[in-house]
């Protein structure tokens, strides 16, 4: 019997590798990381200056005349605090946001933790903001306006707790980072330390520190912030370097299997 020359069409071929699984959060682009992580190195930056800028405030317990003197000599440096530190907050908590928005579908009740805490934590900021200009300019008008310049001082000391009672922005951020290769392991590791460490001081510092963070309790609480604006410069600088490996080793493989 005549063999048809259809019956000798090569069956497909199977594919020796396994198709490759869907990537777990959203597809963006590596300038877009690049952006984020620019938002991220900046912010931490002008945080950093921020607290450099300005000179050790007097204590509390000052005389009105010396916070006057202070408030008046420093009213330039005052109000570059005031514009570092917002603008600063702001960039820190896009990159934070941007963390969490590449996690994707796996950020769960913790991303949308992340997104309540950040706009807590730049509302905080912003009333910090405002504490220290009212300071500034209400002692350069002098006259009646002086009394406002004491209330904004002692408001300005107070605001300084707040940032460390308000929900600790870092742990849902690590239990996301915990759960997505956005970033190494370690990186998440750490936000979850920060995050429990940070109400714990907030906590202890509330009854045991005055302004300007004195005392043991208020050196860790400044330890602790710097801590955490380093965590930021470096998973900035890590964040675009982390993509382009991602990128980098499908094309490895689709290679090694050419090869073949």
């Amino acid at each position: 019997m005549p063999i048809s020359p259809q019956s000798d069409v090569a069956a497909p071929a199977v594919p020796l590798t396994a198709p490759r699984p869907a990537p777990s959060g959203p597809a963006v682009s590596a300038r877009w990381r690049l952006l984020a992580g620019a938002a991220g190195f900046a912010g931490a930056a002008a945080l950093g200056a921020s607290f450099g800028v300005l000179p050790s405030p007097p204590a509390i317990t000052a005389p009105l005349t010396v916070l006057t003197h202070y408030a008046v000599g420093h009213s330039h440096a005052l109000l570059a605090t005031a514009w570092l530190e917002g603008t600063g907050t702001a960039l820190y908590v896009i990159f934070v946001l941007a963390l969490a928005h590449l996690a994707g579908a796996r950020a769960g009740l913790a991303g949308r933790i992340t997104t309540l805490t950040a706009a807590v934590v730049l509302a905080v900021s912003l009333v910090y903001d405002v504490t220290v200009i009212a300071f500034a300019q209400s002692a350069a008008l002098g006259g009646h306006q002086t009394t406002t310049a004491l209330v904004a001082y002692g408001l300005f000391a107070a605001t300084e707790h707040v940032f460390l009672l308000a929900p600790p922005l870092f742990l849902p951020l690590g239990l996301i980072l915990l759960r997505t290769p956005v970033l190494p392991r370690p990186f998440a590791l750490l936000a979850v330390t920060f995050g429990v460490i940070a109400p714990i001081l907030g906590l202890a510092g509330l009854f045991t520190v005055t302004a300007n963070n004195n005392g043991p309790v208020g050196a860790a609480i400044n330890a602790l912030v710097a801590a955490e604006g380093l965590w930021i410069i470096a998973a900035s600088l890590t964040l675009p370097l982390r993509a382009r490996q991602a990128s980098g080793q499908p094309r490895q493989r689709n290679n090694a299997t050419a090869a073949r």
